[in-house]
């Protein structure tokens, strides 16, 4: 089964996740096609030459595509009629060949195919979502571009059967195509343009684009090279990827080891995509142009070629190279900045868990994650797991811990990888058992919640019980002792549900349990401040208007219909938050310019709000010239965070849907009238339950 999953807090990659061990030679089936394009009837003419190994019964191809002939090894053609058959399953409709019906014996042969395709889906409504994914397309082919992606099952392939390609490529002049690979040959002939990709390494899918190119390459190291693939030549921004995919290949070299291919490609595509291959990325062309990007996401796509693209995904105990990507490139970069932006990113993660996952039937065990189609898949499949593999450098130290991942990047190349085969790598590098760990941290659904009580202060004695819920989480859990001196940090084993410790420090003035969040545990709410995020994870929010006017009703309902993932919503035009807010209903509400008596009860000491102008953060805002966005606690329950909205154009509002999804760590924004980056910020957190101080 082909699964899209998810590869980055923006980005997807197109992987097929196997339930087998590490792949045999036997089992490498080759691809030798010949692809023909013609752009203006929206057709695909491939020649395709198989290789198959032993054992393959059948070959899976598309429902879009018919096959016109099959031959095996130059011999009589076998009638198709007889030897393909229509099905349907959870993926949709889709074509079978019966390789028996074709001549070929279970000890596998070559067999020769000849289909046409016709893909021309519309790329108008393709959304791209962190939250959720969006309306996607398999496939296209028109004078805007050429797009086919694995989904869309264009190449034959086989359950538990990895590939390599050898594909040429015919195009009209000027379509440059790409895919994974060396590209070996390209030439103009006439008013087609031929060019040759060889993908020599085994996979386990493989995406086609092909549009009006600029194309450019430079040397990264001997053996490697750059190429950017853009449909403007636009020489500042080539110089920017050039030189990021230089600086991480570098670093991911030295991190994990060896570049596993010769060629990074980035690639513009002309709809809302992120994708991750072997050897290219393909972005959107907005995404692309993000100042950002460059420095964040655009480093994770080249980290996936080590993991998910060329280590490739053993499902049958979760996937964990999501976590695993996460935790080498968006974490490590806030890493080098500083510990406290490590800290920060730590913190928003479980802030996430805790948003996403407030209503338990969203959560399960990570050895369940398959890939992310929700913010509770990205909360647990990237954010659990990243945590766990933090939780595990932190147990064996850094060395070790690039050791274990060095070991494995080594011996699983181009082979399917679990979780177990990490943690034997680590427990060689370390010597320390990891089993119980693996079954805590993988098997188990939820996160431990951590009391302190009982704390007295005796002297240069500091003692405290800590509790935690049935059955026992086995933790290492950090505490540190704020002294006249500094800080002193150590760290307890705590395994009951109930245990007392006493620790020493001279001076000892208060004591705080795990400050810097390095557990993976479910924050308590003095924790959390309000946050987007909170709103983000409801099904359902009301959207609550104060007597509008008619545009921007219609924003509104247009605001609603992009913004929530689920058709699950409600627009209240009275002013009044709706009756499912009370107490214990769980409901979020989105209050779109409420008026002054309903707004007061959102104020705090941070905010100040009178008439057109507020106050935030010691400065002056005016709401003719600025939207403010904040969240507040709901005033009939506490547990509930809503989101509210003071904007004076229908036509931001509408474009509100379609960022506000980007900043869900923040409790507020501020963004100009015109142009222009929001203010961000959070609204300061009470005491956390976790710290006592001296009397």
């Amino acid at each position: 089964m082909k699964i899209m999953v998810t590869t980055g807090l923006i980005f997807l990659s197109l992987l097929v996740l196997a339930t087998g061990s590490a792949f045999a030679e036997a089992s490498i089936m080759s691809h030798q096609a010949q692809l023909v394009f013609d752009v203006d009837s929206h057709t695909v003419i491939i020649n395709d030459h198989l290789d198959i190994p032993e054992g393959v019964k059948e070959l899976r191809l598309g429902d879009q595509l018919s096959v016109v002939s099959i031959s095996r090894m130059g011999k009589k053609s076998v009638d198709p009629t007889v030897a393909v058959s229509r099905g349907e399953d959870e993926d949709g409709l889709f074509q079978m060949i019966n390789l028996e019906a074709c001549g070929l014996s279970p000890a596998g042969g070559q067999l020769d195919l000849q289909y046409s395709g016709y893909f021309f889906e519309s790329v108008e409504k393709m959304t791209f979502s962190r939250e959720n994914i969006g309306n996607e397309i398999t496939a296209t082919i028109s004078q805007e571009g050429i797009y086919l992606s694995g989904m869309a099952e264009w190449l034959p392939w086989a359950e538990d059967v990895m590939v390599t390609h050898d594909l040429s490529i015919d195009t009209p002049a000027g379509f440059e195509s790409v895919t994974q690979g060396e590209r070996t040959e390209h030439e103009l002939r006439g008013d087609r343009l031929h060019s040759r990709w060889v993908a020599r390494y085994p996979s386990d899918g493989l995406n086609l684009i092909a549009n009006k190119y600029f194309v450019h390459e430079e040397p990264v190291k001997e053996g490697i090279i750059s190429q950017t693939f853009f449909l403007e030549d636009d020489a500042r921004l080539r110089a920017t990827y050039m030189e990021r995919t230089k600086a991480y290949i570098a670093m991911y070299e030295e991190m994990i080891g060896p570049y596993p291919y010769k060629k990074f490609a980035t690639v513009e595509n002309w709809f809302p995509t992120g994708y991750g291959m072997p050897s290219y990325t393909l972005l959107g062309g907005t995404v692309l142009r993000l100042p950002f990007i460059p420095y964040t996401s655009f480093g994770h796509e080249i980290c996936h070629n080590w993991w998910g693209n060329s280590v490739f995904v053993d499902i049958s105990e979760g996937n964990w190279c999501e976590g695993l990507t996460v935790y080498c490139a968006d974490y490590h970069y806030k890493k080098l900045k500083s510990d406290e932006e490590a800290r920060q990113y730590r913190r928003t993660t479980l802030k996430d868990y805790a948003a996403y996952t407030r209503d338990s039937s969203n959560d399960f065990p990570l050895a369940e994650f398959m890939s992310r189609h929700s913010g509770a898949t990205r909360a647990v499949g990237y954010g659990k797991s990243m945590m766990v593999f933090h939780m595990v450098e932190n147990l064996i130290g850094r060395e070790a811990f690039v050791d274990g991942l060095q070991a494995v990047a080594k011996e699983h190349k181009y082979a399917q990888t679990n979780w177990s085969d990490f943690f034997a790598a680590f427990e060689t590098a370390s010597g320390k058992d990891f089993s119980d760990f693996q079954k805590q941290w993988l098997t188990r659904t939820g996160a431990p919640i951590l009391a302190l009580e009982d704390v007295e202060f005796d002297g240069d004695k500091v003692s405290f019980k800590l509790r935690q819920g049935a059955p026992p989480y086995d933790l290492q859990v950090p505490v540190v002792l704020d002294t006249a001196e500094g800080a002193v940090e150590k760290t307890i084993h705590f395994n009951k549900m109930s245990q007392k410790f006493e620790l020493k420090a001279e001076k000892v003035r208060s004591i705080s349990i795990d400050p810097g969040t390095n557990l993976f545990r479910r924050l308590h709410l003095a924790e959390i401040e309000p946050t987007l995020s909170q709103v983000l994870a409801e099904m359902g929010p009301t959207i609550v208007l104060d007597h509008a006017p008619n545009l921007m009703v219609q924003a509104a309902h247009k605001f609603a219909s992009e913004f929530l993932s689920q058709p699950l919503y409600a627009i209240v035009e009275n002013g009044e938050l709706p009756a499912d807010t009370k107490p214990g209903s769980g409901t979020s509400s989105i209050l779109i310019n409420p008026g002054t008596e309903l707004l007061g009860k959102y104020q705090n000491s941070e905010l100040m709000i009178s008439g057109n102008t507020f106050f935030l953060d010691g400065k002056r805002y005016n709401l003719k010239d600025y939207d403010l966005v904040f969240t507040g606690t709901n005033p009939y329950d506490s547990t509930i965070t809503d989101l509210i909205i003071l904007c004076n154009s229908p036509h931001r509002l509408e474009s509100y849907a379609r960022r506000l999804g980007h900043y869900g760590k923040y409790s507020y924004l501020i963004f100009p009238a015109g142009n222009g980056s929001p203010t961000k910020g959070n609204w300061p957190l009470s005491d956390s339950p976790l710290t006592v101080k001296r009397p």
